[in-house]
């Protein structure tokens, strides 16, 4: 581990952590997705949010050009899409949520196919004045699959139009297969997506906005064991730092809040957070979290591994016991399976041996941990 004796944290550190996490999940994301008729954009948001055929966000028509009119998505509560032929039609639609939504579009997405087309200029521009981050996407690359080299020619030739900067790239994705004409037989064809997926993901994250898409993009133990891996890795980093044992309690309320928003679309509040914590506490180590945690960490920080294995084990145990109880429809006031449920955890964890534990979480390994995190959370 890295010495960080020249930091040090005191009980505001995990109240801003909590009120951070509080406040960003009441936020609202939006996407403008972009594009003359004819390039698939309503196929690649149903690429984009992982749509079998018969279960399609965005309807795609058989008559090519079926899209010729803002179309609105709400998921969740918080996520809105708008899908348009051009940002002048979203723009010049009067109603008020769209009034609303054209002064905070946090994502653009300009959906272009085949040559360079000079016209795309403008809503590519329009974009960039309305939205925070604009990615464009070539897309129908399956068109180049017999001409390879056209494809690079063509994208360097939309980058030049676009006027892109040195960092900003194209993305050549294809999502072919969800018109209604195709034999159901056929798969879907998709590529490049989740590259573009990530990244938008990335850009939302430096928000604080990217649990709220990617809770309509992932499925949700998926999304649980991320946030238990990012709680181990806050963990890990805090550790040895003087004064972490009520910042690691932040990590923990603050990881109960995202599992809650995960499975609920609902935001629990920082004060129910920390109020489930003694229950977990009493079930291993004591009667209240946070004096348990002062008593086994000292007050220049976790000096021993067994106590470090401790709070790694509390943490594992505690998240995959939300995680279930959410998974399997109960909820946090139901404080006999909680208990029962935690406790099985627990006791798991110390048949592995929490010096162990602590051993695979303070090595930083993403995929032993999340082995680890997977035994549990499946």
């Amino acid at each position: 581990m890295s010495d960080n004796t020249s930091k040090s944290y005191d009980d505001n550190d995990a109240e801003e952590l909590l009120e951070d996490v509080e406040k960003n999940l009441r936020k609202k994301v939006t996407v403008a997705i972009v594009g003359k008729v004819s390039t698939g954009k309503s196929s690649l948001l149903n690429a984009l949010f992982s749509k079998p055929k018969d279960d399609q966000l965005a309807v795609v028509g058989a008559v090519s050009g079926v899209t010729t009119k803002v179309k609105r998505f709400q998921l969740g509560k918080n996520v809105e899409i708008m899908d348009s032929p051009g940002l002048g039609d979203i723009i010049e639609d009067n109603s008020n949520e769209t009034k609303l939504a054209m002064g905070d579009i946090d994502v653009g997405v300009l959906v272009v196919v085949d040559a360079a087309d000079a016209s795309q200029k403008a809503h590519y521009d329009e974009l960039k004045t309305y939205c925070k981050k604009v990615f464009v996407v070539l897309n129908k690359v399956d068109m180049f699959d017999k001409k390879k080299s056209s494809l690079e020619k063509v994208t360097a030739q939309w980058a030049e139009l676009l006027k892109l900067d040195d960092d900003e790239k194209i993305y050549q994705t294809c999502a072919d297969g969800y018109d209604p004409d195709f034999d159901d037989d056929i798969e879907l064809d998709i590529r490049g997506v989740d590259v573009l997926k990530q990244d938008i993901l990335k850009f939302l994250k430096k928000h604080g906005k990217d649990l709220i898409l990617e809770r309509e993009l992932e499925k949700k133990s998926v999304l649980a064991k991320r946030v238990i891996y990012s709680s181990l890795a806050g963990v890990a980093g805090a550790a040895f730092i003087p004064g972490s044992a009520v910042y690691i309690t932040g990590i923990q309320g603050a990881a109960i809040m995202s599992i809650h928003y995960i499975y609920t679309g609902e935001v629990l509040s920082k004060q129910s957070a920390i109020a489930a914590l003694p229950l977990f506490a009493s079930q291993s180590i004591g009667s209240n979290l946070f004096l348990v945690a002062k008593s086994f960490l000292p007050p220049t920080g976790i000096v021993d591994v067994a106590a470090a294995g401790v709070a790694a084990g509390v943490t594992i145990a505690m998240l995959s016991t939300v995680n279930w109880i959410y998974e399997n429809d109960y909820n946090l006031d139901n404080k006999t399976e909680l208990k029962e449920r935690y406790s099985f955890f627990y006791n798991a964890l110390k048949d592995i041996g929490l010096k162990e534990v602590w051993t695979i979480i303070s090595t930083r390994d993403r995929e032993k941990i999340m082995e680890l995190i997977s035994r549990f959370v499946k």
